[in-house]
């Protein structure tokens, strides 16, 4: 290779690391809005009616963490999505997470007439 050819090689390298051609800084966990979130997290993210979705919350696995705060979701229901770990909840929060945000938990209830209903409360 000539000497041009070799130099860009050394420069792409650099760059390529600092996220530059598409590809992103990883990083080993970021903070989201109730705790730290690590690639492998379970959690939960809402489809808010102001971005124009219904309200319901959804629940996926975090893919990959980036050092600009961002992380990448696949959802159960295999939509994925990318953004701010500042709107990321996890789903099993810390026993000590800030208003029990993004802690889920599950009761039967038992109704007169032999009626259950079972819910999930979220928030």
């Amino acid at each position: 290779p000539t000497s041009a050819e070799c130099s860009a090689k050394v420069l792409a390298a650099p760059l390529s690391a600092m996220g530059c051609f598409g590809s992103k800084l990883t990083a080993s966990e970021v903070q989201g809005a109730n705790g730290r979130i690590v690639k492998g997290s379970r959690v939960q993210t809402v489809n808010t009616v102001a971005e124009g979705g219904d309200g319901s919350w959804y629940q996926g696995t975090v893919q990959d963490c980036f050092a600009d705060g961002e992380v990448k979701i696949l959802y159960d229901d295999g939509d994925k999505w990318t953004g701010s770990a500042q709107e990321v909840y996890l789903f099993d929060a810390p026993a000590g997470d800030p208003g029990g945000r993004g802690r889920a938990c599950q009761q039967e209830v038992q109704l007169p007439h032999g009626q259950v209903i079972q819910a999930t409360v979220v928030g």
